[in-house]
């Protein structure tokens, strides 16, 4: 009987391995869904992008996001390989403790069946419940044959549930072990995908660098344009700031006429501001992105060229591409405080003040916002311009006052 209940507690803790396991599984699943929508809609994006020279340098840049993405699936489907190997060494572990229980159980019910067979004569069952010493002795004789005849029956049904319970467990294997081979076959598709991928983005890469010196000079000029952009929007905070500076100290003088107060504010935000700021300050890393759809193609800070390593380039913000025809959307409630008119390709960029932050949004061909306007989360604000080589970007910053901030950890993930 110990010897049973040590095998139940194996299947308890097997079951709780499956289970674990399975939660696993489905995480996974979850993500290598994710994985590939993600491909999906960059290979959407590409097919947008101009096929010529022209639309080498983004053609690149999505290829080399695609790229790390399909990595990224691989290590899953890696991942998903060995949660398969795990499950099927825990059925091949719980399968030999099984069949190693049923040669006991059928081993004790030879014996029993042995026993039985010699006993089998009624008169001898008689003989030792007479042979007794005493009443109570043979009443406990009696209740013995009778358990044996019990136990006999019980190890007989335990024989059977062990048996049924490792068909199952054997058809299960089975099933794990096609499973496996078939993730095996994703495997081998999405690598080849890869090296596909790799080859194809080395023949544009060995095209870019062919060009280098031409697309060294629309970096630079892009640059250039950016810090203009930044020179702007500084002012133009710092002027709100002052604004507010100065509505707040008309407030404190009235309020503290003859007291004597003279406590300089910081920024000056009204109550109002104050409750919006605070709000947006709980959001951060929950801010829905400034697109409906979108892949972060320029990371915030400096970093290298994604083409020309050598090459530092500053980013103020993020980019992200997303398709033709996209809006730029509020990520939250707030008042426009500006709308700006880029020198180049006649775009607009759109700031908008949510207390004591701004966000701003630009590469904007039409706006659909103006000055002193608010705005609610969501709202469109303009359309996002696609470039002649079929590139769809908008650029998005964050600030803290005129403190820049990485917008990426401030969006939801």
């Amino acid at each position: 009987m110990r010897k049973w209940n040590n095998t139940c507690l194996f299947l308890l803790v097997f079951v709780g391995a499956l289970q674990l396991s399975a939660q696993n599984s489905q995480q996974l699943k979850k993500q290598k869904k994710q994985l590939h929508s993600e491909i999906s809609k960059m290979n959407n994006l590409l097919s947008e992008v101009s096929r010529d020279k022209q639309g080498a340098e983004i053609t690149y840049l999505i290829n080399v996001m695609k790229i790390k993405v399909r990595k990224e699936l691989i290590e899953s489907i890696n991942q998903e390989i060995k949660e398969v190997e795990t499950d099927v060494k825990l059925q091949n572990s719980s399968i030999d403790s099984l069949k190693h229980q049923l040669n006991l159980y059928r081993a004790q019910y030879r014996k029993m069946l042995l026993y039985a067979y010699k006993n089998r004569n009624a008169t001898n069952r008689i003989i030792f419940i007479l042979a007794s010493n005493n009443f109570n002795q043979a009443y406990k004789r009696l209740k013995y044959l009778k358990k044996i005849s019990e136990y006999r029956t019980h190890q007989a049904k335990e024989i059977g549930f062990a048996q049924t319970l490792i068909e199952k467990k054997i058809t299960r294997l089975e099933k794990k072990n096609d499973k496996k081979k078939q993730i095996l076959g994703d495997k081998y598709y999405e690598k080849s995908k890869l090296q596909k991928d790799k080859k194809e983005n080395g023949q544009v890469l060995q095209g870019l660098k062919k060009n280098e010196k031409n697309l060294k000079r629309k970096i630079l000029k892009k640059q250039k344009e950016a810090r203009e952009l930044d020179q702007q929007i500084k002012k133009i905070i710092e002027k709100e700031i002052a604004l507010a500076r100065e509505r707040a100290r008309k407030a404190r003088a009235k309020e503290s006429k003859g007291k004597g107060e003279t406590k300089k504010p910081s920024f000056g935000l009204t109550p109002v501001a104050e409750r919006l700021s605070k709000k947006f300050e709980t959001n951060k890393g929950k801010l829905p992105w400034p697109v409906k759809s979108g892949k972060i193609s320029g990371k915030y800070g400096i970093s290298p060229h994604p083409v020309f390593e050598h090459l530092k380039v500053t980013n103020n913000g993020i980019d992200i591409i997303t398709n033709k025809g996209s809006y730029a959307q509020a990520v939250f409630g707030g008042n426009v405080v500006a709308v700006i008119v880029l020198p180049s390709g006649g775009k607009s960029a759109v700031l908008i003040q949510h207390g004591a932050y701004f966000t701003m949004y630009s590469n904007l061909i039409t706006v659909k916002v103006e000055k002193g306007q608010q705005i609610k989360l969501g709202q469109k604000l303009g359309e996002i311009k696609t470039e002649d080589n079929g590139k769809t970007e908008i650029h998005f910053e964050l600030w803290k006052g005129n403190v820049k901030q990485n917008p990426a950890l401030w969006l939801k993930k």
